[in-house]
């Protein structure tokens, strides 16, 4: 008796040897995973105003439908997370086929990866009021997001009952070609809501943030009272809705291989504009620049050049999409392969965009100049140039733009060991022959 004991004594250290390392082995499995799927930030930050309302409810309740009626009525920018998780899948990238498994049985993805998803999305946008849908799924979602980006303004609850949801999703299914559009990965979403997702709502409940809104009626009803939840928040308003208008066409076509591209840099006044001329005659570069494609766009008439105007004359930034597709569109437009941008990037978030989109820039010529010289000079060409934005009080907030968010794009690209910093107070001759000094120490920029 005592010897059996004994052995059963000796196998239970074995036995939790064994429950440790397979407990070990499942741990390094799960972060082998969560490496994997790993998405990369771009660089930037949101507007200090920044302003978040969270559209939640089980799946099929409708979210996507209201978030469509909102942003036409208020013109928030909608983001939702599952549409930035299902395109992250349709690109084919190694996270994108991980994430694809994943949705298919049903389950949360990691939160770092839908975080980041929206955070680069949120940032790319250049605006600061968002609406944000199927997200976020969990406390810890929750958490993360608002320590990581900025705390929600208020939660739309979309309330809807099992049979309901399970009804609409399946006949959603015959069309939509989603994967986790089927009988049995709906009962899961629909637990995985219940388990996980609708705790959340109850943290929101407890902080008087939630509008309980039930979804089963038609959606022109639902949204009536959408429309009294969101007029009873102050700031939320349909002001923003020009922001979501301003959206510029693509032009089809490709840029050819080879493209290169010479950012010009400085802020207002420092003589961009003059040296690009005297190096587009030496050297045959096709100069672009941006400010100019904008003022085109403004010259136009067009409804988003009214827009354009308005954020001008404020001495504001212009949202990046726009700027980089007029950008993207004249260099596709010029056949030609070898450009100099003068007057963009001028925020780190546009700096990540362009080259994301586009293509990474060879060098940056970045021109100094102290903030007096340049408003005498902006006075002095206000008097014939005719444009809105040459005019002391806007001056000197574009200089402060230039300060606080245009530099850090220069001293990101020091820190890459691609700018050449040119003192522009000399006469422009001289300046010149610096600046030929820099483009003639570069390989392969020289237009035949």
């Amino acid at each position: 008796m005592g010897t059996c004991g004994s052995k059963a004594a000796a196998a239970e250290p074995g036995a939790a040897s064994v429950k440790s390392q397979t407990a070990a082995a499942a741990s390094k499995a799960e972060a082998a995973v969560e490496q994997a799927l790993k998405v990369p930030e771009i660089e930037g930050s949101l507007p200090a105003d920044t302003k978040v309302v969270f559209v939640l409810g089980g799946p099929g309740a409708g979210k996507g439908t209201q978030c469509e009626k909102i942003v036409e009525k208020y013109g928030f920018k909608h983001l939702s997370a599952g549409d930035l998780l299902r395109e992250e899948g349709a690109s084919g990238s190694d996270v994108g086929q991980k994430l694809q498994v994943t949705m298919k049985e049903g389950k949360l993805v990691p939160m770092e990866v839908t975080i980041t998803l929206l955070k680069n999305a949120m940032i790319k946008s250049g605006q600061k009021l968002f609406l944000i849908d199927g997200f976020p799924r969990a406390l810890d979602q929750a958490a993360a997001f608002e320590s990581d980006i900025v705390k929600c303004e208020a939660v739309l609850f979309f309330d809807l009952d099992e049979a309901t949801m399970e009804e609409r999703l399946i006949n959603r299914g015959k069309t939509s070609g989603r994967a986790d559009d089927n009988v049995e990965t709906i009962r899961k979403r629909f637990h995985t809501f219940v388990t996980q997702s609708k705790p959340v709502v109850d943290k929101y409940k407890e902080e008087g943030k939630v509008f309980e809104i039930s979804s089963k009626p038609p959606p022109d009803e639902v949204f009536e009272e959408v429309v009294k939840a969101l007029d009873s928040l102050p700031g939320l308003g349909a002001a923003p809705a020009e922001e979501e208008k301003l959206v510029v066409p693509a032009v089809p076509g490709d840029l050819p291989e080879g493209t290169k591209v010479v950012f010009v840099l400085g802020g207002p006044g420092a003589g961009k504009g003059t040296q690009c001329e005297k190096i587009v005659e030496k050297y045959g570069f096709k100069h672009l620049s941006a400010g100019d494609l904008l003022r085109e766009e403004v010259a136009s008439g067009s409804d988003v050049g009214q827009k354009l105007q308005v954020t001008m004359k404020e001495g504001k930034l212009v949202p990046m999409e726009v700027t980089i597709t007029l950008l993207k569109n004249a260099m596709i437009k010029s056949g030609q392969k070898l450009f100099l941008i003068d007057g963009f990037p001028r925020a780190l978030a546009q700096a990540a965009a362009f080259e994301s989109d586009i293509v990474k820039c060879e060098a940056v010529l970045f021109f100094d100049l102290d903030e007096a010289t340049m408003e005498e000079r902006l006075i002095n060409r206000g008097k014939t140039s005719g444009r809105a934005d040459d005019n002391v009080e806007t001056i000197r907030k574009r200089f402060h733009t230039f300060v606080t968010q245009s530099k850090p794009v220069v001293d990101k690209y020091k820190e890459e060991g691609k700018v050449f910093e040119i003192s522009s107070k000399p006469p422009p001759d001289e300046v010149f022959e610096e600046v030929v000094k820099a483009l003639d120490s570069l390989e392969g920029l020289v237009a035949e």
